[in-house]
């Protein structure tokens, strides 16, 4: 479980994060959304321990700085924009990172052949990087991501420059990683992914957090509903003036 405890971030005399007390539970689906701005990346970066802060970030127990100290392998970040060597192939580039993490390539090569099936990528795996549009890039990322099977995996944006089929076979992926116990946190701004995927939520408002849910189960579209109504109060008005304008 991770549990934010009077999480409080300031930037000089701007406050970023205020305040911030909720839970994650351990092998959950967790999305959490807002406005550009909101603190999504600062909550990440925190919890990452790329950042001091008041209050207390625990993770099973004991602090994330510690937490990371002891176990930094059983904690994966994949950030919104993908990162990758271009001057590597596909499976250069995830036997590179299975290297940095010492896992033997032997011991992941079945799960990996399957990734690239799955993501369309095993006619691309001796190919440069360079070569990759951006979703290829994508996926090369999020296939070394998931075959490290992390115990805490953090996705900022993930299915960004994805196809459809890419996506829902990710969401897939993720629920399996999800029921095998990975706690997985990820930052979006699709709703109807966070609707079809989490099991818990929160969003971030004014450097709070406006509404949270650690047993998440709406109708479609009832997630619409409450972030305009926390984040968009006046935008109903403006689109029927709009619509008036037509």
């Amino acid at each position: 479980m991770i549990e934010f405890v009077n999480l409080t971030k300031n930037y000089t005399s701007k406050k970023v994060l205020d305040n911030l007390n909720f839970k994650i539970s351990e092998g959950s689906l967790f999305g959490l959304i807002g406005e550009n701005g909101a603190g999504k990346t600062t909550l990440i970066n925190s919890i990452l321990g790329k950042l001091d802060f008041e209050g207390e970030i625990l993770i099973q127990g004991i602090s994330n700085f510690e937490f990371l100290e002891k176990s930094r392998n059983e904690i994966l970040f994949v950030p919104d924009t993908p990162f990758a060597y271009e001057f590597l192939t596909g499976f250069e580039f995830v036997r590179f990172v299975l290297e940095m993490q010492k896992i033997p390539l032997e011991s992941v090569l079945e799960k990996l052949e399957l990734l690239f099936e799955l993501f369309e990528l095993t006619d691309y795996q001796n190919k440069l990087i360079q070569t990759y549009s951006l979703g290829m890039k994508r996926k090369i990322t999020l296939v070394s991501a998931l075959l490290q099977n992390p115990k805490i995996l953090i996705l900022d944006e993930p299915v960004s420059g994805l196809d459809a089929k890419s996506i829902i076979i990710f969401k897939k992926l993720l629920k399996s990683l999800s029921q095998n116990g990975s706690t997985i946190i990820f930052t979006t701004h699709i709703l109807d992914l966070i609707e079809n995927l989490c099991d818990s939520v929160a969003i971030l408002h004014n450097q709070k957090i406006a509404y949270s849910n650690e047993s998440f189960a709406l109708e479609k579209s009832e997630l619409e509903k409450i972030y305009l109504d926390l984040i968009g109060k006046n935008e109903d008005e403006n689109l029927k003036k709009f619509e008036e304008l037509l």
